[in-house]
């Protein structure tokens, strides 16, 4: 990761976004799942994310400006049952992403989290499940119902289309530095209306937490974006 951004540095003399979008989705209950599949469900959705940034962050302060870019998922906001593992890696890119953007905002570098829905991408298509066969067979009726009922869309006539998402990120990147919405949910209309629901009482709340407390916190109005 170190010598990929010291070769971009390298030859555009600058970074200017990073786009952490690698993921994988674990599904099943909870309790089937070994602590070697939790691992590398961590390894790949969190710690990446914190390895590729870390690289990139000594270039975007030295420059003064950047931008740190994740790709969350409305799983990151509303826990789900058999998506359980999942939603915990983005629940913890959610945490990330805002307490980077208070920490580097006085170095002029954004940080910033796209939250899509579903959309019928190959991560479905990869999707691993809990490796713990027995236990998950007692799971299995309720998992099977939950998962056709949350991706029929996918599966209808008319899917949604993943431009959507890369579209979304596009749009953040090209705003103006200081600009970018913390959070940009893209979703259906059947999807989204519940993530920013709890997107905006977040940030009511955080704010009040903040003025409290006399600390100090990057704008609220600019932490909570529409797509």
């Amino acid at each position: 990761m170190e010598q990929a951004i010291d070769a971009i540095v390298g030859a555009m003399g600058r970074i200017d976004a990073v786009v952490n979008n690698a993921g994988i989705s674990y599904s099943g209950p909870l309790e089937a799942f070994t602590l070697d599949q939790v691992r590398q469900q961590f390894e790949t959705n969190v710690f990446s994310v914190v390895r590729v940034n870390r690289a990139a962050l000594p270039q975007m302060r030295t420059q003064g400006s950047g931008l740190l870019l994740q790709i969350g998922s409305i799983a990151g906001r509303l826990a789900m049952p058999y998506l359980g593992l999942y939603g915990a890696t983005k629940f913890a890119l959610e945490g990330l992403t805002e307490s980077y953007r208070d920490e580097l905002a006085p170095f002029g570098v954004d940080a910033a989290i796209i939250e899509p829905g579903a959309y019928p991408t190959s991560i479905s298509t990869n999707r691993q499940v809990a490796a713990d066969t027995e236990r998950y067979a007692l799971y299995q009726a309720g998992m099977e119902a939950f998962m056709a009922a949350f991706y029929a869309e996918n599966r209808s006539a008319t899917p949604p289309d993943p431009q959507e998402v890369a579209d979304a990120v596009a749009g953040v990147i090209a705003l103006p530095a200081g600009e970018r919405p913390l959070r940009t949910v893209v979703a259906t209309a059947a999807q989204r209306r519940a993530p920013e629901a709890v997107n905006d009482a977040i940030a009511q709340a955080t704010e009040s937490f903040f003025q409290t407390l006399h600390l100090p916190v990057v704008p609220l109005e600019r932490k909570v974006g529409r797509q």
